[in-house]
């Protein structure tokens, strides 16, 4: 479930989509409102008109089981970093890049599958020149 939300410039979007329950949220800092299960798709779709882009599982997870384990109410809290880049702009001069932490709340379904309830990203940003100078 992991591997295809950090899929989201590599398959399509709505399989992307199918990871999320009808009622997860994504906050994010740049919609601080977060986003709801019925934008994501846009989301999705905005997301990949930004070629090359990449968006990747940078580390270990840490994952925090709550609720009680024998009722249906289990969810666990997940804790992933993660790396993001794209080349910024389309002079190709610029490499935008992402890091910091994906906190996921994950459910179990009926069918005892995992869904993404909650995303909430956590990143520093920076800006690199493309083009670097020989021997650096």
């Amino acid at each position: 479930m992991l591997k295809i939300f950090f899929s989201l410039w590599t398959i399509s979007c709505s399989e992307w989509l199918n990871v999320f329950t009808n009622d997860a949220v994504w906050y994010h800092p740049n919609f601080p409102d977060g986003l709801q299960y019925n934008q994501l798709l846009d989301f999705c779709q905005m997301n990949q008109l930004v070629k090359p882009a990449l968006f990747r599982q940078d580390g270990q997870i840490r994952v925090t089981i709550s609720g009680n384990k024998t009722s249906s109410s289990n969810f666990y809290h997940v804790m992933v970093p993660y790396v993001y880049g794209q080349i910024q702009n389309g002079n190709n001069n610029s490499l935008f890049i992402n890091s910091g932490y994906e906190y996921i709340q994950l459910v179990l379904n009926r069918k005892n599958q995992l869904h993404i309830n909650m995303v909430v990203e956590f990143f520093n940003r920076a800006s690199l020149p493309f083009a670097w100078l020989p021997n650096n």
